[in-house]
Parts: structure tokens; C-alpha cells; sequence
């Protein structure tokens, strides 16, 4: 058996449970009607409340060749997510070899299916929706926006990415963008200006107009391909695709009574024990593959970068559509952020989950530090953290070491001359009482001193500006 297509997408709202079910029968009654099912085109499904596995299979038959066409739709609810998978695949009949097809792009009506649930799921990849749309990058905000989302550390999805300027018509096309979706991201560089902003602040020749370019996710090298036509580059997404899937190794659901005990001994008592036995047998068969679910999305969010950032960059915030960008457009020069207090002013205004206080606005506004685009990328992965600890993801004891693997440069608190001598330095006033911002991130010559309020679980952005006085300062 041979996957020739996959796609893969999880959510964290398992409400939407019946709905996704819902789809999936819909999509089968148009395609399999119950009047046209014969045992040609067996289906195959398993369904119950009390399952946490969903499945649908369906074969048909190849008359072209002898093999039989399978599509497998599986809905997986774990205690953290709702996991959708969607596989065709090629099953031989009969004893003979023949043409390996490892590749096939969704057919129109499996391509449906695929577009449902991406428009249902709602889920988000470094900020972006994962949607079946172009996105289209025009001006300098636009090219340095399409460059940062394609340096976000917590990006999982490669980025397709086509220069039209000056062609008569693009390679890659709005059927491009729904055979990919859930698979990649496409987006059309139209002017020379986007096309420089994109280059000049991913720091590379990575796009023009001569090729057609795959950024991949995780530090990986782009890919570029010559542009005759999309079907290699549409394969080779596919096929990485292909290749992400998780191993599904499903138990059939057992029986609610076991075999050779009488339906008049069933008491209420021992079905309880029964389905409890059965309850855990399930997670502990399909334990193993939450886990490796669970660590994949940890590690497609763990940042790449393992020393100080050699050159500014925007952040991805920038990418959301929910970013209000008139703010940004109102500076039409690549000098707009550079400025620490600019940014700070910027990230006060979108990072709500930092608290600003007052003394960060005016020290930042002191300083005449022109590294504000790398202040203002730092706070946007505290602010990230910040999110986490004030919806429980996060615990408050695991705080410090969060910061220490997630942002390069964070020291979790200062030395003992600096507490003992020069301690107004670090203090801000909080809530009525004096308090000391220890934790702090370097950039530079600049600092970020912040404060954890540990009954609140509130991030408060104390001071940035130059290095404070300590030991080393005497």
C-alpha cells in the first residue's frame, strides 16, 4: 500500500467534534451515495459517542490498472486536542508490479473534504490562518512582513513564494493555493519594492522573479525551483506531507460486554468496571500517539535561534491579520522602528499581554538607541510566554526556565552588588509596594528589566534603556 496524498490538522477545540463528523458524512453522502454503494466500493465505518476514534474507509476499484484507490478520514480526540487525518492511498489486487504513483494531487471531490476542514478548524500557524488563500505581498510593510513570517520560529508550514512582477500571468494560481491547503502557505511577491523588503531583511537572495522558492519551517534550507510549471514544486509539498504523518495504529473498539458473559448477569456495577477497564485500555493504546502529537507541536514551537539575532528583524506579529497596520504604513521608510522608543510605543499598543509601566515608556523615550526592531522582537516572544502563564498553560514555577530556553540573551536576575547597592535602580513601584525587576534580557547595549507579579501572574515591562548600574559599573 502506497500514501499517494496526506494532510493532517489539530485543534485545541474538541467541540468541534461533531461537526467535523458531520462534514465528513456529508462529503461521503455526495460522493458514496447509499442507492450507488455495491461491494465493489466497500465503506467502512466506525462511529460511536464513546469512542474516541472516528473513522471512515472507502476502496474503489482502478479499472485502469489492477489496484483499488483507498481514502481513510480519521478524527482522534485526545485529552488536548482534536486530530484530523485524511490519507489516499494506491492498494494492489492482484499479484502483478506496477507503476509506483507515490504522488497524486486531491481530486476535486477530496479536495472539498480538505477545504471544510480547514475553514472549520481555524487554526493558526505563527499567527497566520491556515486558509486556501494567495496572500499578497505589494509594498515595502507587506515584503518585510512575508519575510518575518517566514523567519517565526513557531512556524510549522513551508511557504510557497512566487515573483510575478512583470510576468503575463503567474505559475501558481488560486487552484495552487487549494491543492496545498493545510499543506502550505502561497504568497505572490507584485512589485520590485516588496521583492527588495523581503530580501533585504531575510538577508539573503531567497525570491526572484527566475524561480519559484519554498521556504521550509525550522531553520531549513530554502528550495528554489525553476518555473515551468507548479506540478514539481506541488509534489514535493505533498510528498513532505506525505511524510509528516503520523503512525495510526487504531485497535478496533471492543464490545461493551465481553464474550460468554450472560446479558442477565450485567449488572450496573460490573459495566461500570467494564467500561472503565475499556476507557483505559484506549488511552493507553493511543497514549503513544498523543504524546508524539504533543511533542511535535513543542518542538515546532521551540525557537531555532541559539545566539543573538546578527540583524533586525520584524517580528511576527506583523503578519496578523488582526494587527492594526495604518500605525505602521504611516512610515514609509525602512528606518520606522529602529528607534527603541518607537518600538516600545509599538509593542505597548499590540503585546497585551505585557503590562507597561509607566517608567519603561519614559526610560525607553531617553535613550538614543537605534536597535529597537531587536527590543521589539524579544518582547514579542515574552509577550508569547506572558500569554501562556496567564491562560494556565504555563505554570508560574516554570516561568524562569521558560524564558531561558525560549528567548536568547534572558538572565533570570541580577548579582548581589547590584541588589545591595544600587537597588532604586531596579525598583518600581507596584501595586503600592516597591518592588525589584530582576529578571532582564540583553540586546546590546539596551536591557528589558521586567517583573513576574506571582499572585496575579502578570508580566510587567519595568525599564528599557541602557545597562543599569552594577558591580561591573564601579
Amino acid at each position: 500500500m502506497i500514501t499517494t496524498y496526506g494532510f493532517s490538522i489539530a485543534t485545541p477545540n474538541k467541540d468541534l467534534r461533531q461537526s467535523a463528523i458531520d462534514t465528513v458524512f456529508r462529503w461521503l453522502d455526495d460522493v458514496h451515495p447509499h442507492e450507488k454503494r455495491t461491494n465493489s466500493t466497500p465503506v467502512n465505518i466506525r462511529h460511536s459517542p464513546n469512542d474516541a476514534i472516528f473513522r471512515v474507509d472507502v476502496l474503489e476499484q482502478d479499472s485502469k490498472q489492477a489496484a483499488a484507490r483507498g481514502t481513510t478520514v480519521t478524527l482522534i480526540t485526545s485529552k488536548d486536542e482534536l486530530y484530523f487525518d485524511l490519507r489516499r492511498t494506491l492498494r494492489p489486487t492482484k499479484s502483478a508490479l506496477l507503476p509506483r504513483r507515490t504522488i497524486d494531487r486531491p481530486e476535486p471531490r477530496l479536495n472539498k473534504l480538505t477545504l471544510e476542514i480547514v475553514k472549520l478548524f481555524k487554526v493558526r500557524d505563527a499567527e497566520k490562518l491556515i486558509d486556501a488563500e494567495i496572500t499578497i505581498a505589494n509594498d515595502q510593510l507587506s515584503g518585510q512582513s512575508l519575510a518575518a513570517f517566514a523567519e517565526a520560529p513557531s512556524r510549522r508550514l513551508p511557504i510557497l513564494i512566487e515573483v510575478i512582477v512583470g510576468k503575463p500571468a503567474a505559475i501558481t494560481s488560486s487552484a495552487t493555493a487549494k491543492h496545498l491547503a493545510g499543506i502550505a502557505h502561497l504568497a505572490h511577491v507584485s512589485s520590485h519594492v516588496a521583492d527588495e523588503a523581503f530580501n533585504n531583511l531575510y538577508g539573503a537572495k531567497a525570491i526572484g522573479s527566475g524561480w519559484i522558492t519554498v521556504i521550509w519551517p525550522r531553520g531549513a534550507a530554502p528550495e528554489k525551483f525553476h518555473q515551468q510549471d507548479d506540478d514539481e514544486v506541488v509534489n514535493q509539498l505533498i510528498a513532505a506531507s506525505v511524510g509528516s504523518l503520523a503512525t495510526l495504529q487504531l485497535t478496533p473498539p471492543k464490545s461493551r460486554v465481553e464474550t460468554g458473559i450472560d446479558n442477565s448477569q450485567i449488572t450496573p456495577a460490573n459495566l461500570i468496571a467494564h467500561l472503565t477497564q475499556e476507557r483505559d485500555q484506549l488511552q493507553e493504546n493511543y497514549q503513544g500517539l498523543y504524546e508524539n502529537l504533543e511533542l511535535s507541536d513543542l518542538r515546532t514551537a521551540e525557537i531555532v535561534e541559539s545566539a543573538e539575532m546578527d540583524r533586525d528583524k520584524l517580528v511576527a506579529i506583523l503578519t496578523s491579520p488582526r494587527t492594526d497596520l495604518a500605525a505602521v504604513t504611516n512610515a514609509q521608510n525602512p528606518d520606522y522602528l529602529a528607534r527603541v522608543d518607537e518600538a516600545v510605543i509599538f509593542a505597548s499598543q499590540k503585546f497585551k499581554n505585557l503590562v507597561f509601566h509607566p517608567r519603561s515608556l519614559t526610560s525607553s523615550s531617553k535613550t538614543e538607541l537605534m536597535n529597537g526592531k531587536r527590543i521589539l522582537n524579544k518582547l514579542y516572544y515574552l509577550n508569547q510566554i506572558a500569554g501562556n502563564l496567564r491562560s494556565g498553560k504555563l505554570l508560574k514555577q516554570n516561568f524562569i526556565l521558560e524564558c531561558t530556553e525560549q528567548i536568547p540573551n534572558f538572565i533570570p536576575s541580577i548579582g548581589a552588588d547590584a541588589t545591595n547597592q544600587f537597588a532604586q535602580d531596579y525598583a518600581i513601584e507596584w501595586k503600592g509596594e516597591n518592588v525589584l525587576a530582576k529578571p532582564h534580557i540583553r540586546c546590546g547595549d539596551a536591557r528589558i528589566h521586567f517583573y513576574h507579579d506571582t499572585q496575579t501572574n502578570e508580566i510587567v515591562v519595568a525599564y528599557i534603556g541602557r545597562h543599569l548600574r552594577d558591580k561591573s559599573t564601579n
